[in-house]
């Protein structure tokens, strides 16, 4: 059964984790086999061929192949004569938020598809600029900043491969669910989501599971749990003013959600938060 890795067990309190990976024919020098819990991936091929493998299928590899990997991907890396790439992974809740403000279908779409999506980047050019400029970042102060910037390079090179670069969710959904990050929003919760969304509780949930996936209220409960780990990585807020911050009833049932997400209670992930270590290969892109 492969590994389920947990944003909070390498990289928690960080914006993103950066590293160039290079993957060797034998089997104890590439990445196992595993798939992620909370958090999705840009790959970025650098030199030579390989394979991806999801699940029972072996998706090629070339230098200059961007790919996007999904939390639920269960895959690994493999090449017989060596490749190497740049791997960014960041949390999935952060992704999705980025996309209800800029108002992007794709990145709720691409999860859904059976198998990753994939395009091609010249090996010069400036999405592979910016998959550099994030990597040389991360040894020092990695910013949401530097990631965004990534994202805005590399999601119109997925929608033109993709094809579909029109949004199909209706704007007082988008809107709505941009407005959710806003801690005021937060704390008010469902009522306030059915209120700026103005239609019927009934509507809310078919569209949400129809362009989200979740319910509304799965959807806030998200939301919160993201910006409350925000908090505990950044202030030193007491865990139970936290939990009235961010909405929740009461402390310990916020305690029980938290561990269920994030795989460690809110006092052990501030502990981690607050010694997270930067590990990473600092070679150049070539």
């Amino acid at each position: 059964m492969p590994t389920v890795l947990r944003w909070a067990e390498f990289a928690a309190g960080l914006p993103y984790h950066a590293a160039l990976v290079p993957v060797r024919g034998s089997r104890r020098d590439r990445p196992e086999p595993h798939s992620h819990a909370d958090f999705h991936e840009l790959v970025f091929v650098t030199a030579g061929t390989g394979a991806q493998r999801v699940g029972e299928v072996e998706l090629p590899l070339r230098a200059g192949d961007v790919v996007l990997v999904r939390p639920h991907d269960r895959h690994e890396f493999s090449s017989t004569d060596g490749m190497r790439f740049v791997n960014i992974a960041f949390p999935s809740e952060r992704w999705r938020a980025f996309a209800d403000l800029a108002g992007l279908a794709g990145p709720v779409d691409w999860d859904r598809r059976e198998l990753p999506l994939s395009a091609r980047a010249e090996l010069d050019g400036p999405v592979a600029a910016e998959f550099g400029r994030v990597l040389g970042a991360y040894p020092g102060v990695p910013r949401v900043l530097d990631l965004v910037g990534l994202w805005t390079a590399v999601v119109p090179l997925l929608e033109r491969a993709d094809g579909t670069a029109v949004d199909p969710r209706p704007g007082w959904l988008v809107s709505a669910c941009a407005a959710m990050s806003r801690e005021e929003n937060l704390r008010e919760g469902l009522p306030r989501l059915l209120a700026m969304a103005a239609v019927s509780s009934g509507h809310l949930a078919r569209s949400m599971r129809r362009h989200y996936g979740c319910t509304p209220v799965a959807f806030v409960a998200g939301r919160r749990l993201e910006h409350a780990a925000l908090l505990l990585a950044t202030t030193t807020e007491g865990i139970g003013r936290i939990a009235q911050r961010c909405g929740f009833s009461g402390q310990s049932y916020f305690g029980r959600l938290f561990q269920e997400r994030y795989g460690m209670a809110p006092r052990r992930y501030r502990e981690v938060t607050r010694r997270a270590v930067v590990p990473m290969d600092t070679q150049d892109i070539k």
